[in-house]
């Protein structure tokens, strides 16, 4: 062995990885909305039909005056169906005796996998909801404001209210949820028109909770969900082409109850097939089990349900509402 006279930084350390901190981009699940946004119903069985009931027929004014004697104004109400059907979404993630024998610490291979596969899962019916809830041509009413958000004289009040009372006069529901893009979001921010009606409230602990009440107040619904999940949407091996799932630009307007039931109408709903195999009530299901031809462990997420708009007049979508 040599003798070394005057050694470097080479000589005396040898580079190993760190068992204390490894970076991995793992989105927060609150950044998903596909689970929340609308109620979700479990069902026992992967395709059925639900009962719809004549909002016409409910809303009719007939009730007469009764003579004495003489019977009392009747009429009925129509009654149909719609279906339903729960696909299945899996993806999954194999974990080799090779890799675990061999992994130092700080990967934690099982669970990094686990992570991997429930990642997956939480963008694909994100981006599923995208395409079924939250673009143009979905909902009853679309439009794009006639002065955009970020610019002088923008009227983002005047115009989700304006939604409101259009979903409320024509349904007898009063929208209480919004769905808002990242870019719209923050262009209602800065309006002139909010600002100059929202002031203080904030708090260090929690300025963007406190933040967001307050908007949902002044628009006087109960809750907003900012949609700040992303995906890349370039092929394994292409260059990353990562953005927004929700169109960030848009917002919708929409009526839900937290929780569905027989007598409460709904914009939307997510039918999650609970019946499948184990799934849980979102009807999702992460399991592992034993590969020997490969001799690997899979890891792998499955779910099952189905987005479905129930009653497209209970929306209201804006669409493009600022420059950015």
């Amino acid at each position: 062995m040599p003798i070394v006279t005057s050694p470097t930084a080479g000589d005396v350390h040898v580079n190993t990885p760190l068992t204390n901190f490894a970076q991995k981009y793992l989105q927060s699940q609150d950044m998903f909305i596909g689970g929340r946004a609308m109620p979700n119903h479990p069902v026992a069985k992967q395709s059925d039909l639900y009962y719809t009931f004549s909002r016409a027929d409910f809303f009719r004014d007939e009730a007469q005056e009764r003579a004495d004697g003489t019977e009392s104004a009747g009429s009925g109400f129509t009654l149909s169906t719609d279906p339903y059907f729960a696909r299945v979404y899996a993806f999954h993630k194999d974990v080799t005796d090779r890799q675990r024998a061999n992994q130092d610490s700080v990967i934690r291979l099982d669970n990094s996998a686990t992570q991997f596969v429930t990642q997956k899962l939480l963008i694909r019916r994100d981006v599923l909801f995208q395409t079924e809830f939250f673009a143009t041509t979905i909902w009853a009413d679309d439009v794009t404001p006639g002065t955009l958000w970020d610019a002088a004289g923008g009227t983002p009040i005047e115009d989700v209210r304006l939604g409101i009372r259009t979903v409320h006069s024509g349904t007898g529901m009063r929208p209480n949820k919004m769905i808002i893009g990242r870019t719209a979001w923050d262009s209602l921010l800065d309006s002139d028109d909010i600002l100059s009606r929202i002031t203080g409230g904030s708090t260090a602990g929690m300025p963007a909770k406190v933040q967001r009440e307050l908007v949902a107040s002044l628009f006087e619904i109960d809750q907003i969900f900012i949609w700040d999940g992303v995906v890349n949407s370039a092929q394994q091996g292409a260059t990353e082409s990562t953005g927004f799932i929700g169109t960030s630009n848009d917002c919708l307007i929409y009526y839900a109850p937290d929780s569905l039931g027989v007598d409460e109408p709904t914009a939307g709903t997510m039918f999650s097939w609970t019946g499948f195999m184990g799934a849980t009530e979102n009807g999702m299901r992460i399991k592992r089990f034993r590969e020997e031809r490969l001799e690997s462990d899979r890891i792998e997420g499955q779910m099952a349900f189905d987005f479905k708009v129930v009653a497209s007049e209970l929306g209201y979508f804006l669409s493009g509402v600022s420059a950015a």
